[in-house]
């Protein structure tokens, strides 16, 4: 087997994990947040062409005049948490497995009825070995 035929199973592997983080990431609405980073940097970049870096980082984080970037991240993550499902009031499922107690598992040994090892060798000897050896 060549090189290359070995690199198929783990490429094929990484790809679908990688496909599988990147739609667990769009399906928990982390995908406004990459769209917040993107308008992040790019107003960052605007400001410090003309600001110094310290204002340049006040401004892109002030909050009072966002881009249109910031105004659709927004948007898209208000429409994504009225379209969530409502949890009842109380039953936060997260905070009961956080202080759930699990019992301690502790395992028993059955009652057999197979025969006891003894059994299989043979009935045990009840009087003493003799001191010499017999000669026949």
């Amino acid at each position: 087997m060549g090189a290359g035929e070995q690199g198929g199973p783990r490429m094929r592997r990484r790809l679908s994990l990688a496909c599988l983080l990147v739609a667990w990431f769009c399906a928990n609405g982390a995908v406004w947040d990459v769209v917040q980073v993107v308008a992040w940097a790019r107003m960052f970049c605007v400001n410090a062409q003309i600001l110094s870096v310290g204002q340049a980082v006040r401004r892109t984080f002030d909050g009072s005049k966002p881009c249109e970037l910031c105004a659709m991240a927004q948007k898209g993550r208000d429409a994504a948490r009225d379209q969530a499902p409502a949890q009842p009031v109380g039953q936060d499922d997260r905070l009961l497995l956080v202080c759930h107690v699990t019992t301690s598992f502790v395992p028993e040994v059955p009652a057999s009825g197979w025969p006891a090892a003894s059994d299989a060798v043979g009935v045990l000897r009840a009087d003493s070995v003799p001191v010499p050896p017999p000669r026949a």
